[in-house]
């Protein structure tokens, strides 16, 4: 039999003494799913942020705003290094084209962390020329792709130096990169951007922060070149190269002129298409908070003004256009009051996402105006150029920067500087798993009736990355054989309440595209995540099947395998009334996460700060003590002893015996 509950039929379950108010209500009306309650959510705080913006109507105020703003961005990032001057860098060799030449660099942004680069410069001109730097969006040649270099070789040709580089996880800067195969481990366009950023959530960070960092890193190297003129400095990127543009512009003023290709839209609206139309990872553009903070993308224009600032977007954009055209004029009302209503504007060109011809030349003439001083209105065709093999730009002696040229693995060096940092007061589990998204929704499935008193009531927790428990029945009918109740929860998203939606991903819960790994991120935008909303579904279902009135009831078990084992640990960690825990196949820890290999973990299992401000999962177990808890056939090392904590090598789905045995025990 299965049984439906909603925070709307949630009736003397003592939640709100965990949770807060609001788990009150009696109405019969279906709850919205879980892509639905996000989106509700989403709304509502994208309507508090633009009456904020609304009411902003003199210089002093949008002071104010910008001020506001800036701090709640570089606080959501997870704050950035100090400036350092000029990076440490070397010219790897020298490319001669028509009208334009090439030097092909690497610079450091953090010490021993290396960044293949390229700068194109007028062939035979000493004068001081505007600078241009071009961070790049997602290809798996990088910098090297055939747009970016009509892009770049036609800003040389009309006087402009041009830095641009590879990004982190992308071309020459591969983290996972297998010389046997001679490719990723993952891909090289959102794939490595997935494991590299997803692990910094926990820390309390954004991969953003080292995305923008390399970019400062190398705007200082560009201003630092001789021909440079550093009071005449213009950023374009598109696509993940216009999210760059905007981060960059929105903390960096040097950026005089940033011309952002592909990117701005509204969020909210983005958060409704992205599952269907672009599923593929990019916690860069995801910071937890985004959304919530009050920030979106109309905050990182607001940043930006009074300077001059282009939107160069596509009308069948997958950033949709409508969020594109309301975005744009809520920031041009903000420049018009900023007296600067001429230095903001939107180029959109038909057809799909991409740096188009027609972008391209509105970021010439963008660029000639502002940063040359020619009329605003003048011509800017590009002309005809010969892309280059992207072998010919390779900056490293191997192509990867990781090779030959041993460059410092990203993510061990993320988590030492994560632990360099100044300690945190430790904040409670209840608190990090406080949520406001939407409405408590699970299904019950009875599975075995309990026959004998004393016995257990084992609540198994489903999750997406395993088949349902009820699909389980050799483990199912061994614990009716023990008399005990065995009942398996759905919570919000999982089974029969997943998402009717459908993404490019191979699978539902795929890592890297799938659809829960995009519901994840919409959650981080809006400032929740998909555990905490799962955890108050399951201690709901645990209240739900606890006796009333205090009166003894079966002692409950909570089991949880691969994702819904984190679930499973959290809420048993915060809820005395469950007695034990078993686990299998789930992380002991996270800290093979931040292993040079990497590991691809969704976003999903994911709850953002938990390493900086609770602990790692040892100390997740050690609040579950003295409640015994069974690990079966888990991944990763505890480190610790934890007398109350039993590891097993055999998943106790495959050998039943292993979980009877423990609850007979005890556990």
């Amino acid at each position: 039999m299965t049984q439906s509950m909603s925070r709307r039929t949630v009736l003397g379950l003592g939640l709100s003494a965990a949770f807060g108010p609001g788990l009150g209500g009696f109405a019969d009306a279906p709850v919205p799913d879980l892509h639905q309650q996000l989106l509700a959510l989403a709304a509502t705080q994208e309507a508090r942020r633009r009456a904020r913006f609304e009411a902003i109507s003199t210089p002093t105020q949008l002071d104010g705003l910008k001020a506001s703003l800036r701090a709640s961005f570089l606080e959501m990032l997870g704050g950035m290094p100090g400036a350092q001057g000029p990076p440490a860098a070397r010219i790897t060799g020298r490319i001669s084209g028509d009208g334009y030449t090439v030097d092909r660099v690497l610079f450091e942004s953090f010490p021993g962390f290396q960044v293949s680069g390229l700068v194109y410069r007028p062939a035979g001109d000493a004068t001081a020329h505007p600078g241009v730097l071009s961070p790049c969006g997602h290809s798996e040649v990088g910098k090297a792709h055939e747009t970016y270099q009509t892009l770049h070789i036609n800003l040389a040709k009309r006087g402009f130096v041009v830095l641009t580089y590879d990004p982190v996880g992308q071309g020459e800067r591969s983290q996972f990169w297998d010389a046997s195969r001679g490719r990723s481990r993952f891909d090289l366009s959102c794939g490595e951007h997935c494991v590299l950023g997803n692990p910094l959530y926990l820390l309390g960070m954004s991969f953003a922060r080292y995305r923008i960092w390399d970019a400062i890193r190398a705007l200082d190297y560009l201003i630092s070149l001789p021909g440079v003129d550093a009071a005449r400095i213009g950023c374009v990127g598109n696509s993940g190269g216009g999210n760059l543009t905007a981060y960059l512009a929105a903390v960096d003023d040097r950026v005089r002129v940033p011309v952002i290709g592909c990117y701005i839209t509204a969020l909210p609206r983005r958060m409704a298409n992205r599952i269907q139309e672009d599923p593929s990872s990019d916690p860069e553009q995801d910071p937890h908070g985004f959304v919530s903070r009050g920030i979106d993308h109309a905050g990182l224009l607001a940043l930006i003004a009074p300077r001059p600032a282009l939107l160069c977007s596509a009308e069948k954009d997958f950033f949709p256009i409508a969020g594109t055209r309301a975005t744009f004029a809520e920031a041009k009302r903000l420049y018009a009051i900023a007296g600067a209503e001429d230095r903001i504007g939107m180029t959109v060109a038909p057809g799909p996402h991409g740096l188009s011809r027609p972008l391209r030349e509105a970021a010439y003439a963008w660029f000639d105006h502002w940063l040359k001083g020619k009329p605003r209105d003048a011509q800017a065709p590009e002309v005809a150029v010969s892309p280059r093999d992207p072998a010919e730009l390779r900056a490293s002696p191997d192509g990867q920067v990781n090779g030959a040229t041993r460059s410092r693995p990203f993510l061990p060096m993320a988590w030492e500087q994560y632990r360099n940092r100044p300690p945190r007061p430790r904040v409670e589990l209840k608190t990090l798993l406080r949520s406001d998204a939407g409405e408590i929704d699970f299904r019950l499935h009875d599975e075995a009736a309990g026959t004998r008193e004393g016995r257990h009531l084992v609540l198994l927790v489903n999750g997406n990355e395993a088949p349902a428990w009820g699909k389980e029945r050799a483990l199912i009918d061994a614990l009716a054989a023990g008399a005990h109740a065995v009942t398996s929860i759905d919570p919000r998203g999982v089974g029969s309440l997943r998402v009717p939606l459908k993404s490019r991903g191979d699978r539902y819960e795929d890592p890297l595209s799938g659809v829960e790994e995009n519901l994840a991120y919409n959650a981080f935008l809006v400032g929740e995540s998909l555990v905490a909303m799962r955890v108050a579904d399951v201690l709901a279902a645990v209240a739900r099947l606890s006796p009333a009135n205090g009166r003894p009831g079966r002692p409950i078990v909570l089991c949880g395998r691969r994702d819904s084992a984190l679930v499973v640990l959290l809420a048993a960690a915060i809820e005395p009334r469950i007695t034990s825990v078993a686990i299998e196949d789930g992380l002991l820890s996270f800290m093979p996460l931040f292993a040079p290999e990497g590991l691809a973990i969704n976003a999903a299992s994911l709850l953002p700060g938990l390493l900086r401000d609770f602990g790692d999962l040892p100390d997740v177990l050690a609040a579950l003590s003295p409640r015994p808890v069974l690990a079966a056939a888990c991944r990763g090392s505890l480190g610790r002893e934890l007398p109350a904590v039993r590891t097993v090598e055999d998943a106790f789905t495959a050998k039943p015996a292993t979980l009877i045995e423990w609850l007979g025990a005890g556990g």
